[in-house]
């Protein structure tokens, strides 16, 4: 099965998604995470967690939470604002089946609006020269939209909550974690899934407190000690 698990503290941006969801071709179940409780949606409400003194928002609380409370053996995590055709799941699905310790990345730009003509940003991991689907490197990978087996999240000990005091969400450790326990886990995008996003903005101080500048920097070095972290078990 196949949970679908989108964050979001801006409800106005789950409209794509539902619309996205009711027309795939595979069945799944979708959780929201957020501090209010969504309405009019065929979503299971997932509550984010309280805060901690300097939390900015406790994104990857609410995606440990999710995923412990997720009945689907392979998580897609689908991004507010973001629409895809309705074979999406369908070929996360396949590609499961295919390699059951493989995470995979669907690629898209970003819009104006959602009749999709006019991109306000063009995805920059597109390529000609490797095929439809390939290999990738695990920085490739973006929670945006992408298919992360459960046992992955399990192995590495989920998310760290600990970069909730950023804006940025914690997806590139989860993936640099998993090439450090060398367990055979592999990274691949698959160019024919495609994501269409609204530009919906950023937070005024998103760069200052994005976690992937110099204070992710630092707790990177200690994952090297301590690539498995505490949050699922």
């Amino acid at each position: 099965m196949i949970s679908v698990i989108t964050p979001s503290v801006r409800h106005e941006g789950l409209a794509l998604v539902e619309r996205a969801l009711g027309r795939q071709t595979h069945p799944f179940e979708w959780l929201v995470v957020s501090p209010k409780k969504p309405s009019n949606l065929g979503c299971r409400w997932i509550q984010d967690p309280p805060k901690e003194e300097g939390d900015y928002w406790t994104l990857n609380k609410g995606m440990n939470k999710a995923i412990k409370e997720s009945n689907g053996e392979l998580i897609v995590s689908w991004q507010d604002y973001t629409y895809a055709k309705p074979d999406c799941l369908e070929k996360f699905w396949f590609h499961y089946q295919e390699n059951p310790k493989l995470l995979v990345s669907a690629v898209g730009d970003k819009y104006t609006d959602d009749t999709w003509t006019v991109k306000t940003w063009q995805d920059p991991r597109e390529r000609d020269d490797q095929g439809s689907f390939y290999l990738c490197y695990p920085q490739d990978i973006e929670f945006n939209l992408c298919a992360v087996p459960k046992a992955a999240f399990y192995a590495v000990g989920g998310y760290d909550e600990y970069l909730d005091k950023f804006a940025g969400m914690d997806g590139f450790s989860v993936t640099d974690r998993l090439l450090m326990i060398a367990e055979g886990w592999n990274f691949a995008l698959d160019q024919t899934n495609k994501s269409f996003s609204l530009e919906h903005g950023r937070l005024p101080d998103w760069d200052a407190r994005n976690a992937i500048h110099e204070e992710y920097k630092k707790r990177e070095v200690e994952y090297l000690e301590n690539p498995r972290l505490p949050y699922l078990k």
